[in-house]
């Protein structure tokens, strides 16, 4: 079970409802209910924030299960502008994260420099045509 699930039934349980009292409200059959929990069922955040709304929590509450990360905002929620702010609290997941972030700009940049050549090279076909 993972820290958020494990967060969700615990807020679950301070709120004095029972598994099937949640299975309803969340619209689930109580073994659907109990594979969230369980973390079987994958949580997508409109799926989070009813759980939220529910439990009379938010979504950073609920996202902030796990000791060593701290989201301190979520904002603009929707396909392609979501923005989540994330304060690690370990140097290494941080140092682990500039790494990658610096190898991916290595990648787009060489992939920059293929594209230049390839229009380079569509120029020329051009030209010659």
């Amino acid at each position: 079970m993972g820290a958020i699930h494990t967060k969700i039934k615990k807020l679950r349980i301070q709120h004095g409802m029972t598994q099937q009292e949640m299975a309803d409200k969340m619209n689930l059959s109580l073994k659907g209910w109990q594979k969230v929990e369980n973390g079987a069922t994958k949580l997508d955040i409109d799926r989070l924030q009813v759980i939220a709304d529910i439990l009379e929590s938010s979504m950073e509450d609920l996202l902030n299960a796990d000791d060593g990360m701290f989201i301190n905002e979520i904002k603009g929620v929707g396909v392609n502008n979501s923005e989540v702010n994330i304060n690690n609290r370990s140097e290494d997941e941080k140092d682990l994260y500039e790494r990658l972030i610096a190898e991916k700009e290595k990648i787009i940049q060489a992939k920059d420099t293929e594209i230049a050549l390839l229009r380079q090279l569509l120029d020329k076909a051009g030209a010659r045509g």
